[in-house]
Parts: structure tokens; sequence; C-alpha cells
């Protein structure tokens, strides 16, 4: 069980990551989210970016996760496709500090398919599962 998927949704995009430590699924989201923007396929990474996030939960430190790799996409123009994410408890929750994998997105040579407008806290679960986590999300479009 690792990997993501998109679920069926009308007007926006719902991802389903899984992996079997929480830290590769929080990576496996962050994949699906550049996967909804651009092909992966086509990313060869020559840089790396270190990113931090804090939560007070699971479900808070996913959105602010998932909202600083859209940023870094869609304000940057840096396109990530792999990660590394390690995940500590704190007394008042979570940080997160993760090394992203990526390059300049260049639109001749990525083939770009749709722009994220945000994320949301709709439809948002973190779960433990009996195989390891899975999490889902709602892009807006």
């Amino acid at each position: 069980m690792d990997g993501y998927r998109f679920l069926d949704h009308m007007t926006d995009a719902v991802i389903e990551a899984y992996g079997p430590t929480l830290e590769n699924a929080f990576e496996n989201a962050a994949k699906g989210l550049n996967d909804t923007m651009v092909d992966l396929k086509d990313v060869k990474p020559d840089r790396q970016v270190q990113i931090q996030a804090e939560g007070h939960d699971l479900e808070n430190l996913l959105f602010e996760w998932l909202d600083k790799v859209m940023l870094l996409l869609v304000s940057d123009g840096i396109v990530m496709s792999d990660f590394k994410v390690k995940i500590k408890e704190k007394p008042d929750g979570y940080s997160l500090l993760a090394t992203a994998y990526g390059e300049k997105l260049d639109l001749r040579k990525h083939s770009y398919k749709v722009e994220i407008k945000a994320v949301t806290y709709h439809e948002m679960m973190v779960k433990k599962d009996p195989d390891g986590y899975t999490l889902r999300f709602l892009l807006d479009l």
C-alpha cells in the first residue's frame, strides 16, 4: 500500500494518498498534488528545497504541508516529483521537515494539466489503517 489515486469528483480534485508510514503517506499526498497540475513523468529533479510545516493536529499539518507544496509550484514555479518527510509529535501538535526534489517549471517541457486554486479542509481525512495510513483531501480547481 504505497501511492495515491484520484477519486471521482464533479468539479474539484479529490486525492487519496496512502503509505506504510505517516511520512510516506504525506510524501505521496504531495506527489498527488503536483501530479494534479503537471505530469510528473516529465520532471527531472535538479534541485532540492527544504519545507517546514506545523499543525495542531494531523489534519491541520496535512493542510499546512500541502499549502506550502502548492505555493512552491504556483508562486515559485518549482515542480516537485519526490519528497522525503520527517514528522515529529510535539506537546502542542506536530512538526514536519521535508526535502522536496524537483526542477523549475517549464511549460515547453512539462505537460500542464490544470490550475489549483487552493487546498481545502473539505473531505480531509487522516486515518491509520492496519497496513499504514490513508489521507484524503480536496483541491479546489
